[in-house]
């Protein structure tokens, strides 16, 4: 509540000034607008759909852990400035939803996804429950109440998110309809053919469990039927007891895993301890929340980032069992 308090005074004196700035109908055809959004692939998708005549700037520094960070008073003073704001929501970025909340009578134009229920769904969750070890790994209800918001790395809800985003961005920008719908064609087609490159790569794995630091990938099991084991929860805050340790390294010593799997932003003591317990090796995952400084100098973007996953997957999932004999 408090946070909540001095984001609308902060707001107040910001939006004062910006009162006295021009309207939208006084830019010009070439002048570029400010969208911020949260997580990179919402950049990427404005990005691919409108980077000719919008400027994106995602709000995370570079290498940032979207799970805890938290907005300085610049960031919150550009966000007010920004022509829209694009943002998940509160199941990944609880800051996100209580800015929108300070802003909503103010002239940025807010565009919140987790409203989109149907971007969340999966088939697993209309099934039974798993045994409790797999229950456990996926963490579903903590911190982020009944959803996982890692929607992004599965390719087809990146293509669902994308065609949403679209419709809101032709609501803003009608005079750009045409070039809109023939960027969203092209990003759809990308996102088919990734999608098509994990299930013909997937589809070849005999082992489909993985071993990650964190919670995140269960869209990769609703779509390609990896099972992950999970140190921590979706939230890299939710750590696991001593007793699924035990049965985290039991379970990975009796399937013959020989990777643990982590992530390019956090630091994780205690998957490293497993890994120790498992003599496994190290191989690194890359979750998309943000890009480090080298994805920025390589080049990197979402659908290089994503093939990258794949070799991962890829490698992580060709091992040798007893029971293989």
């Amino acid at each position: 509540m408090k946070w909540k308090v001095v984001l609308i005074l902060l707001f107040s004196g910001i939006l004062l000034q910006a009162g006295c700035s021009p309207s939208p109908d006084n830019y010009g055809e070439k002048a570029e607008h400010t969208i911020y959004t949260t997580v990179y692939p919402i950049q990427y998708i404005i990005e691919r759909l409108a980077g000719d005549f919008v400027e994106v700037t995602t709000i995370y520094p570079p290498g940032a852990d979207a799970h805890s960070y938290e907005p300085t008073a610049k960031t919150m003073t550009d966000i007010a400035e920004g022509y829209a704001f694009v943002y998940l929501g509160e199941e990944l970025e609880s800051f996100a939803s209580t800015t929108a909340e300070a802003l909503q009578q103010e002239e940025v134009r807010l565009i919140g996804l987790a409203g989109y229920e149907e971007l969340f769904h999966t088939a697993s969750e209309s099934t039974a429950d798993h045994d409790s070890n797999h229950a456990e790994s996926k963490h579903h209800s903590h911190d982020h109440g009944s959803h996982d918001p890692h929607i992004w790395l599965d390719p087809l809800r990146m293509q669902e998110m994308a065609g949403i985003i679209e419709k809101r961005l032709t609501d803003i920008y009608p005079n750009h309809e045409a070039v809109l719908q023939q960027n969203l064609s092209s990003l759809q087609e990308d996102l088919t053919k990734l999608d098509n490159q994990f299930l013909n790569t997937l589809s070849k794995s005999k082992h489909k469990e993985i071993l990650v630091s964190h919670a995140a990938y269960g869209y990769w099991e609703d779509r390609y039927g990896i099972r992950q084991i999970a140190v921590n929860g979706i939230s890299n805050s939710s750590e696991p007891s001593q007793q699924d340790l035990i049965n985290i390294i039991e379970q990975a010593k009796n399937l013959g895993m020989d990777y643990v799997i982590f992530e390019q932003n956090v630091q994780d003591k205690v998957s490293k301890e497993i890994q120790r317990e498992i003599d496994g090796k190290a191989l690194q995952i890359h979750n998309l929340a943000v890009l480090t400084e080298e994805d920025i100098n390589h080049g990197e973007d979402y659908l290089s980032l994503m093939k990258q996953n794949l070799q991962v997957l890829q490698r992580a999932t060709d091992r040798t069992t007893k029971e293989d004999g």
